[in-house]
């Protein structure tokens, strides 16, 4: 703008100095006097165009200074949200590998707990020998019974003997048990012999053959008498 407004005044100054050399051209400076009051003014104008620009060029300057500010200002945030983030995903894990230690603790004794109650639990029966191959200790099982006083299904096998199958599949045995049995009743034990002569033994009963022609046709039922029984062997 300073180069224009002395091209102005360079102008007015060649107008005037002519005007000087020729006074008849009077009319003549007068119509350029004019037309330099007409540009100065447009300059004028002009520079009141820039000072408005430059201002809001200014202003423009200002927001985005402030724009930047605001930037820097959420990046700061982003920055203390990651840090708050990491710190608090750290004390998570840490905390879970925490309780996870405690849990793996736990287990262990757990474990422990269990390997003593086992231990306590051991199986106390023990088989030696049996009618099958010996099995795993734990497997052996100590089951007893009794055929019932007066519910005995005697039943008679000759003039002279009788016999009854006892009923022992609630054992659960898997293999033949050794078994042991009695007679039990009250009256006339002096008269039977073969109360723990077993035969045929299975997993599931076993039988009892009793010599005494007293007791046919019921009358050993009526005696009470009943097979009591212990048997050992193996459920798996």
């Amino acid at each position: 703008m300073a180069f224009l407004k002395l091209m102005v005044f360079s102008a007015v100054a060649i107008i005037l100095a002519s005007s000087k050399k020729g006074g008849k051209k009077g009319g003549g400076l007068r119509s350029l006097t004019a037309l330099v009051e007409q540009q100065t003014k447009k300059i004028s104008e002009i520079t009141s165009l820039v000072d408005e620009a430059k201002k809001e060029i200014n202003e423009l300057k200002a927001s985005v200074e402030e724009g930047k500010e605001e930037i820097n200002d959420l990046k700061s945030k982003i920055e203390s949200l990651k840090e708050t983030c990491a710190e608090e995903l750290k004390a998570s894990v840490d905390e879970g590998k925490e309780e996870i230690n405690d849990l793996k603790s736990k287990i262990e004794s757990l474990k422990e707990t269990c390997a003593e109650e086992l231990k306590a639990r051991k199986n106390d029966v023990m088989v030696v020998s049996g009618e099958e191959d010996l099995r795993e200790e734990r497997c052996a099982k100590v089951c007893a019974g009794s055929s019932v006083s007066k519910a005995t299904n005697w039943e008679d096998f000759s003039y002279t003997k009788i016999y009854t199958r006892v009923d022992i599949s609630k054992c659960g045995f898997v293999t033949i048990p050794t078994v042991t049995s009695s007679l039990e009743g009250s009256m006339s034990f002096t008269t039977r012999t073969g109360s723990s002569y077993i035969y045929r033994v299975t997993s599931s009963y076993f039988r009892i053959y009793l010599v005494s022609p007293y007791g046919r046709g019921g009358v050993a039922n009526k005696m009470g008498w009943n097979v009591e029984w212990i048997a050992v062997g193996y459920t798996c």
